[in-house]
């Protein structure tokens, strides 16, 4: 089931479907840091997808996979800014110094299982082998 999200609306509806998954795909602020402290980044977990673990009229909480730690997205301010596209949002990084950053998340669901197609099995009370079936019907 593909992710269309065009609003912040969108976004908090796609979050309460179980398995959503938001994964950072790109982070301004962070690209622009030297090898070593993207690095740190990295290895703290920043770039892991991301599942939600509880959701308020504000922000919402996420569990980082592979890390014992918690992550908060805010949007009480400042959500006019967002973009969405397609599985996409994109969030703006207002600082005070510097150029303008952003972090952009893709979010996806996990892939519908498909069903496996039935094995076909005798009835209940057959045996599999006739040989089998007709030793116990005459005590053998």
């Amino acid at each position: 089931m593909p992710v269309v999200l065009r609003s912040l609306s969108d976004f908090k509806k796609f979050l309460r479907k179980p398995g959503a998954t938001i994964q950072i795909v790109q982070n301004t602020f962070v690209d622009r840091q030297d090898a070593a402290s993207r690095e740190t980044y990295r290895r703290k977990g920043l770039y892991e997808p991301r599942t939600l673990r509880a959701l308020s009229k504000r922000a919402a909480v996420f569990d980082v996979r592979g890390h014992d730690t918690t992550v908060w997205l805010y949007w009480d301010r400042g959500t006019r800014h967002w973009r969405f596209s397609g599985d996409t949002v994109t969030v703006p990084l207002h600082a005070t110094l510097g150029p303008p950053d952003a972090v952009v998340y893709r979010c996806s669901l996990p892939e519908p299982e498909t069903p496996r197609p039935a094995r076909s099995r005798p009835a209940d009370g057959q045996a599999r082998d006739p040989r089998v079936a007709q030793q116990a019907a005459f005590g053998f």
